[in-house]
């Protein structure tokens, strides 16, 4: 230990002092004594810190930048489904559209059978209105009850009347039912 004169030691520990009171310096009293030792040659020197609050902000910083970057992408992702939803509205109106045409023909085809139907029923209710009636009903019980009911019930009544008068009882019946219901309807 080197030995210094008191009067040495009495100056720098005021000095000492004086700089701790004023917050400058945290210096401990036993190293007041002895000068610091000489850092290690292979120690590299750090840095200086920067103050908290300017760690703060460049971390804030940091977080805002990654949150840009973050939204960007997604706005990018919203984008491209945006378009994507477009293309797929698109077809969809071009199937909606077609659709509709082919429904419009579908209903024009059904008018058409409806009127032909019509018409051939008229045309068969004048060929059995032609027919006796004993002819008449012996074909009529055969047929598919449906049509049966359509052809009877397109006839004049005095027709229909013999037509029914001719069928066994319990055929005539079941028809004579059936017509009233159509009628209701």
């Amino acid at each position: 230990m080197i030995r210094r004169p008191v009067s040495v030691l009495i100056i720098a520990g005021i000095v000492a002092a004086f700089f701790m009171w004023m917050g400058l310096v945290n210096i401990p009293l036993a190293m007041a004594q002895d000068p610091p030792p000489a850092p290690p040659p292979t120690a590299a020197k750090k840095a200086p810190a920067a103050p908290p609050q300017e760690t703060i902000r460049l971390e804030m910083a940091k977080d805002l930048q990654k949150k840009q970057e973050e939204l960007a992408r997604r706005e990018e992702l919203v984008k491209a489904k945006e378009d994507q939803l477009k293309v797929l509205e698109k077809d969809i109106e071009k199937k909606i559209d077609e659709l509709k045409r082919t429904q419009l023909k579908l209903e024009d085809l059904v008018k058409i059978r409806d009127d032909l139907e019509a018409k051939n029923v008229t045309n068969l209710s004048k060929a059995y209105s032609a027919m006796t009636p004993a002819e008449a009903a012996q074909r009529l019980k055969t047929m598919d009850r449906g049509i049966a009911l359509k052809i009877l019930m397109t006839m004049k009544t005095k027709n229909s009347s013999k037509i029914l008068s001719s069928l066994d009882p319990q055929t005539a019946a079941q028809i004579s039912e059936q017509m009233a219901k159509r009628q209701m309807e």
